[in-house]
């Protein structure tokens, strides 16, 4: 049985995953914006463009600290799962939106849209659960 204020297995357990997926990517992206360029096809033609990965995968790396942190610091796990949420559906319809417009749609594409769309339904699934325990508890 679960005492009030203690954090489901499966919210650590999708916070752990979280954490780990976008901490690491966002270090490598950081340290490494070579290997990023290298994976998504970027031209690293500028001192900009080396900014703007690295500003882009910090971002990454805070959400991750962010999903480590909400295993510690439950009242977290909400506003986690939220902006989660917000995120990845952003990137997700920008991904949409680009296919849209250009009617390009290749498997790296694909493979990225699948696991923003995982993301985004896992974070809803524990908002919607967090929100039903909630309510029983009142």
């Amino acid at each position: 049985m679960q005492k009030r204020g203690e954090m489901l297995r499966v919210d650590k357990i999708i916070l752990a995953i979280l954490a780990i997926e976008h901490l690491g990517f966002g270090i490598y992206g950081f340290y490494s914006p070579e290997g990023i360029a290298e994976l998504t096809g970027y031209a690293l033609n500028s001192e900009f463009a080396y900014s703007e990965i690295r500003a882009y995968y910090t971002l990454i790396s805070g959400l991750g600290l962010m999903a480590f942190l909400a295993i510690i610091i439950h009242k977290l796990a909400r506003q986690t799962y939220i902006l989660f949420s917000f995120m990845f559906g952003c990137i997700f319809i920008g991904r949409l939106a680009n296919y849209l417009l250009t009617s390009q749609m290749d498997n790296s594409i694909m493979i990225a849209m699948i696991a923003e769309a995982l993301v985004i339904v896992l974070s809803l699934w524990r908002l919607a659960s967090s929100k039903n325990r909630s309510a029983v508890e009142v």
